[in-house]
């Protein structure tokens, strides 16, 4: 992720797999690594969504070959980003004080579940743990008792974020002192700086479902049709009488049982009751047209296929991009939300097939003569 945002927006990335091992990504269901004899890692939906604009090269890193030509690669690139546990590249010889040597203006992004240091910094970790060690699992779910964890990586794309920043940033030092750094980022921290006012309560802090603790009501609720909901927050009295009178219960506005913030929290059942009763008539979509133009805050809760085909908005601002792969064929790609007048962000090129630029990027990059390459993938070091 971290890696795509750099791309979306300009940046030549390189995505170097092994040969013997390519990224898990890249096979369905990815998280299960189903490598069968037709399995095809070109067709992902996942991987070519976060690969795009970027070029592969694969090489038989096992070997001592494949590792000279990686270093020898990494001597000619501005940064290099990696998100093993910590032991990992320096087992390979490819960890920062080695690669430095080769290359002193070399930014260095790693991505750590748990940093580089510290008594934990050699645990394996993944998306859903950080989010558990980083307290947001904590706060999820209906009650203390009923705690669910967060269904996608979302660990993984703060990271990615913070990453990015950080090598903007590492960048800019580096055109100022012609220096380069590494970057110790830890996913754990990352998630933790994200939790925002959440840690201001303190241990009494529990998931609390879809509640507020000062809005009333703040709720999803259930729509005309099958799995359709509408998701309100109203923040202050005058959203709840223009919520009122939209629902065509306008003397719910200054009902003592429901004119206040607190006096409807106490009266829940009846809130939920009068709003759902209303929202079980409309489609969310309607019915989020209605408050929102009374200035209530509202929005159906919507899945992945309603946001690609039916989203208006996302529409209207040509947010999805359609590209063809040479393999898996033309789909929508998610835009770049970044919108910069001067120099916008763009997705050039669908993801790469596994392998594709090997050749032209050592040549071009790394400056090997065709013929070094030829004997490279002879000895079965190149794919």
């Amino acid at each position: 992720y971290c890696t795509k945002i750099l791309a979306d927006h300009g940046a030549d990335v390189i995505k170097v797999e092994s040969a013997g091992r390519p990224d898990p990504t890249r096979f369905a269901p990815f998280m299960h690594l189903s490598r069968g004899p037709h399995t095809d890692p070109n067709t992902n939906g996942y991987f070519n969504e976060v690969n795009r604009n970027k070029r592969s090269i694969a090489l038989d890193t096992r070997t001592a070959d494949g590792i000279t030509v990686l270093r020898e690669l990494i001597a000619h690139c501005d940064v290099l980003v990696e998100n093993f546990s910590s032991t990992v590249m320096r087992k390979l010889g490819l960890d920062y004080e080695e690669l430095r040597r080769i290359n002193p203006g070399l930014v260095y992004v790693s991505m750590s579940g748990m940093g580089h240091t510290g008594p934990r910094n050699g645990w394996v970790s993944y998306a859903d743990t950080v989010s558990a060690g980083g307290g947001l699992t904590a706060l999820t779910g209906w009650g203390p008792d009923d705690v669910v964890g967060v269904i996608y990586g979302h660990g993984d794309i703060v990271a990615g974020l913070q990453a990015a920043l950080a090598t903007v940033a590492a960048l800019e030092h580096r055109s100022l002192t012609g220096r380069g750094q590494h970057i110790d980022l830890s996913q754990l921290e990352a998630v933790a700086a994200h939790m925002g006012t959440s840690l201001l309560g303190g241990p009494e802090v529990t998931p609390a479902g879809n509640t507020h603790p000062s809005w009333s009501p703040q709720g999803v609720y259930r729509c005309l049709g099958a799995d359709r909901w509408l998701a309100v927050s109203v923040r202050d009295d005058t959203e709840w009488a223009g919520l009122c009178e939209v629902i065509g219960r306008p003397e719910l506005a200054t009902d003592e049982r429901t004119s206040t913030a607190d006096a409807r929290r106490d009266a829940m059942g009846l809130v939920d009751a009068v709003l759902g009763e209303w929202t079980r008539t409309l489609p969310a979509d309607v019915a989020a047209e209605a408050l929102q133009a009374h200035g209530v805050p509202a929005g159906a809760v919507q899945d992945g296929r309603e946001l690609v085909e039916h989203d208006p908005q996302l529409r209207a601002r040509g947010f999805y991009v359609r590209k063809e792969h040479p393999v898996a064929g033309a789909f929508l790609h998610e835009g770049v939300p970044i919108r910069l007048t001067r120099t916008p962000g763009a997705i050039r090129e669908a993801a790469p097939v596994l392998g594709a630029d090997t050749d032209v990027v050592l040549e071009e990059v790394a400056g090997f003569s065709a013929e070094r390459v030829r004997q490279l993938r002879e000895a079965g070091v190149l794919r």
